[in-house]
């Protein structure tokens, strides 16, 4: 009887200390970061590197396919634990960031292939429709112009980049211009087939690093900076050994 409670406690214990405790990851669509569903032959850069790294810093991890733009409410109120943002001082709020970008990427335009239209400057925009992606943010300056969009009937507002893009190509467009991360225009018209009909701009809106961050009301992440030190540490790893460059050379260049 006294080695039955013995072995039971050892099994006690050795469950105790495998166990992880699981976070909760904003689960989005956006090429070739991250990609949802289950028909979806890839991961994402974002997420492989997430899948690799979270566990290693002792925890796991449950995805929900929550809406992209009250990402910044479930994340102050600790709804969702994880989620990557590029910095903002105004997001130190609610956020702890990670010191070790996950990626970069240029924002910029797309447009038709056969579209005369050329951005120099923003305020270039001002004769045209834009399409927009619900939740995404770019610069305040280029918020600004879709709010005055908005407020004109001149903004296209879409929830996902492939309605967004069969808006544009189709025979009388809903809009003529469009902003997103120049990767994701690239990786969403090779999917699509559609790579000589669509021409994206040399003008860039802004460079952007990424960074994971933790809500600073997460109820599961209970040290949130000794945390991201071990994803850092993970993430430095990965680029020094050469499997980070693999990771991004599966999705084909990158901004």
């Amino acid at each position: 009887m006294l080695i039955k409670c013995i072995l039971s406690l050892l099994f006690f214990i050795n469950c105790s200390v495998h166990a992880q405790q699981t976070v909760i990851i904003n689960d989005v669509s956006w090429p070739p970061y991250f990609f949802i569903g289950e028909n979806s032959t890839q991961q994402g850069i974002a997420k492989e590197l997430l899948n690799i790294c979270v566990p290693q810093a002792g925890y796991s991890i449950e995805y929900r396919r929550l809406a992209v733009k009250n990402t910044h409410i479930y994340m102050a109120t600790g709804a969702i634990d994880i989620t990557l943002y590029s910095y903002k001082k105004e997001r130190d709020a609610f956020l702890i960031y990670s010191n070790e970008k996950i990626f970069s990427t240029e924002y910029g335009f797309m447009v038709k292939a056969s579209s005369n239209i050329k951005i120099n400057k923003l305020d270039d925009l001002i004769p045209y429709r834009i399409g927009h992606l619900a939740g995404l943010t770019y610069t305040p300056e280029l918020m600004k112009i879709i709010t005055e969009k908005e407020a004109t009937k001149q903004l296209v507002v879409g929830f996902n980049l492939k309605t967004l893009f069969s808006q544009l190509l189709a025979t009388t467009p809903r809009f003529d211009i469009m902003a997103d991360a120049k990767t994701t225009f690239h990786w969403q018209a090779q999917v699509l087939g559609v790579s000589d009909k669509i021409k994206v701009l040399d003008y860039n809106i802004a460079h952007k690093d990424y960074f994971v961050t933790v809500s600073k009301n997460s109820p599961n992440v209970s040290s949130p900076k000794l945390f991201l030190s071990k994803l850092d540490s993970c993430l430095k790893k990965l680029k020094n050994d050469g499997q980070y460059q693999t990771i991004l050379n599966n999705y084909g260049k990158q901004q």
